[in-house]
């Protein structure tokens, strides 16, 4: 081969060479500056994230209200959030945005409200003496029953006698408030008249306390399983009724419900609350009485009745001093109500609560949950509509399905 043309092809092999290492340079080069793109896009990112964090941080610190030029502290309002979904936390789980929403309205709304009342007592001069302040204190203690129950109960919801001193000494002033302001009187005849108006109240219907032994069978299973759990319920009813035999314990033993733990004892019902055939069972028997097995869609049930308390009408006067507190209290209810209504119309009330982020809707569907075992009749489920402004449930949107009565206990 001649010089010549081993001189062309080194030239050649060079030039390969040398754009090679161009072309990875120019790559090299390229992931470089996409990588600093994006890590610039990241601090831009991280650095408005920050920025926003900062901001609502800062927000947090201030006053959560002002009412009339007077701050209300964010502490309190922080400091009553926190118990309120102390429930939550407990358990580590996250709160719904929505209900988080509607506790600190709520909070908020309650701070709001007892500023208004303790800037107007003290604008017309009412006074808590402290003889009054003890009694109510003695009184509120009595609830607990004793001085241990009281303490758990301070050490339980992280509160403390002087909150509690001063939580009462409150109420007693707007209880003082609004009996200056109005007649909260109720009458002996405005008493009767609730009572006359509203005598289905005071009736007490009759009960039955009752125990069972339940054999559970359904309608799905065969011929076979049907007449075992048939068999084993007569078993059981021929040794219940054997004499000095111990119901409890036979149903320790042998019942399949939910209530076996506790032999069986179903407490007092009223009618109405049990299946048909229970229940018929049940209100038939006499104390001490042991039905033969009855069978219900949950299966057979051997019944003993422990107990029974007839139904009777409770008089005026068993009722009269209840009547007349829950008056007083509807009353002090609507006073108060007209009177924070006046005071927010001729005040300057400023709230500074963040606004809810727009929640996503929520995709129809069926309702997946079920029904409890017990022998006790299901409700019909149906989703209500709130009615707005009115915190009342009104007619659900769609006629729901009956929903099927539910295991036995």
């Amino acid at each position: 081969m001649s010089r010549q043309i081993i001189r062309v092809l080194g030239i050649a092999i060079l030039a390969l060479s040398v754009s090679a290492c161009t072309a990875k340079k120019n790559d090299a080069t390229k992931k470089t500056e996409g990588a600093t793109k994006v890590e610039k896009s990241a601090k831009r990112g991280a650095a408005a994230k920050d920025a926003k964090a900062a901001k609502g941080a800062k927000a947090a610190t201030g006053p959560i209200a002002r009412v009339n030029g007077v701050e209300v502290d964010r502490i309190e309002f922080d400091r009553k959030f926190k118990k309120m979904t102390r429930a939550f936390t407990k358990q580590g789980k996250e709160i719904p945005a929505g209900l988080s929403q509607r506790y600190k309205e709520s909070i908020l709304k309650q701070l709001v409200d007892k500023e208004l009342l303790n800037q107007e007592i003290k604008k017309k001069g009412v006074n808590v003496g402290d003889t009054a302040l003890g009694a109510e204190f003695d009184n509120y203690k009595k609830m607990f029953r004793t001085e241990d129950n009281f303490n758990r109960y301070l050490k339980s919801s992280d509160i403390n006698v002087d909150t509690i001193k001063n939580n009462i000494r409150h109420n007693l002033a707007v209880k003082t408030l609004l009996e200056k302001a109005g007649d909260l009187t109720v009458t002996d005849e405005d008493a009767k008249k609730y009572y006359e108006d509203n005598k289905k109240r005071y009736e007490v219907k009759e009960q039955v306390r009752a125990s069972h032994v339940l054999i559970k069978v359904s309608d799905k299973d065969d011929a076979a399983k049907k007449a075992a759990a048939e068999k084993k319920a007569k078993s059981v009813y021929k040794l219940a009724t054997k004499k000095g035999a111990d119901f409890a314990k036979l149903a320790k033993e042998n019942s399949e419900g939910p209530t076996k733990s506790r032999g069986g004892d179903l407490s007092f019902f009223t009618k109405g609350r049990m299946v048909k055939a229970f229940e018929t069972a049940a209100f038939g028997m006499k104390v001490g009485q042991i039905s033969k097995p009855v069978k219900t869609q949950f299966g057979w049930h051997v019944i003993k009745v422990t107990d029974r308390k007839d139904g009777k009408q409770r008089t005026y006067e068993e009722v009269k001093d209840s009547i007349t507190k829950l008056l007083k209290n509807k009353k002090s209810r609507r006073a108060k109500a007209e009177l924070l209504k006046r005071l927010k119309a001729s005040g300057k009330v400023e709230t500074f609560l963040p606004k809810a982020p727009k929640a996503a809707p929520v995709k129809a569907g069926k309702l997946g949950r079920k029904l409890p075992s017990n022998l006790i009749k299901p409700t019909p489920r149906a989703l209500p509509k709130i009615a707005p402004g009115k915190g009342k449930v009104a007619a659900p949107a769609k006629k729901a399905a009956p929903a099927k009565k539910a295991n036995g206990k």
